[in-house]
């Protein structure tokens, strides 16, 4: 049997606010880590404020310590955040607690960025901390993001063939075959069609198929359909399962005139679909 160890500890980081007037000591440390987060997920992390000397400096709930995260290379400001004082004990001096919420990294690229800490005065201005004891002020802060599957984009379909059913005296237009991705489907596999029409008037399939190469018409099988009667927006298809491949297929309404059943001016328009599975 395995076992998998997981660990759930706190994130902390070092940061030293040197506020007395005293000599700066000589108990310098190396190397300061750099702080990592998680793009799309809440992070929490603690501020270790300490002095030069690695002493844990004493803070309180009227102070106002400011995190900022940015971009060093393009000069823009990304992130800017209150700390929440945490000390209460001696077991929390000198510790406050910044939290980055899911939307506040959703948007930002996976990259190094630089952040600094910084404590707002009476008077309005900012008084700087330091990452390091080398009076290093800026700190390098690096968005992973490890924590769920990147998205990818949809597929885009925008072209059909059509063909004439001589046995519904309709014409058809059909997609070609669209790659269903069944090695990370299961059977409860969710498969998105979201189709964009413009006074839409006429049924659309969904159909799927097993085959690994569907070039045969009776190798698809209807999955799911809609009749519309001028119809616009945009409709959403959802289903569950593993195919090989799908295809949109669409049969406008008959027309008052036979001869006008596949004029857009009678049927309007499916302008697009987007699918994802």
């Amino acid at each position: 049997m395995q076992i998998l160890p997981i660990y759930l500890y706190p994130n902390t980081l070092d940061v030293i606010l040197d506020l007395d007037p005293t000599v700066r000591g000589a108990n310098q440390v190396m190397y300061q880590y750099d702080l990592k987060i998680q793009k799309g997920i809440k992070n929490q992390v603690r501020i270790q404020f300490k002095n030069s000397d690695q002493k844990k400096v004493s803070i309180s709930n009227t102070q106002t310590f400011v995190f900022s995260m940015f971009d060093a290379i393009n000069q823009r400001l990304l992130i800017e955040k209150p700390l929440e004082v945490l000390e209460e004990s001696t077991g929390t001096k000198g510790i406050a607690l910044l939290t980055l919420t899911e939307s506040d990294t959703i948007d930002i690229p996976k990259s190094s960025y630089k952040f600094t800490v910084k404590l707002l005065e009476s008077d309005g201005s900012y008084l700087p901390a330091y990452s390091n004891t080398y009076y290093g002020l800026a700190g390098t802060v690096q968005l992973d993001e490890d924590a769920y599957p990147v998205l990818q984009p949809s597929q885009e379909i925008t072209s059909f063939q059509i063909f004439y059913n001589d046995s519904i005296r309709k014409y058809e237009h059909k997609s070609g075959n669209i790659y269903a991705n069944p090695a990370f489907n299961s059977n409860s596999g969710l498969h998105t069609a979201a189709v964009y029409m413009t006074a839409y008037r006429g049924t659309v399939y969904i159909q799927g198929t097993l085959s690994n190469s569907p070039a045969a018409a009776d190798r698809y099988v209807t999955i799911k359909s809609k009749t519309y009667t001028g119809f616009t927006g945009i409709d959403v298809f959802n289903f569950n399962g593993v195919f090989s491949y799908i295809r949109i297929v669409y049969v406008p309404a008959t027309a008052p005139a036979e001869s006008q059943n596949d004029n857009p001016h009678y049927f309007g328009s499916l302008d697009k679909v987007l699918y994802r599975s």
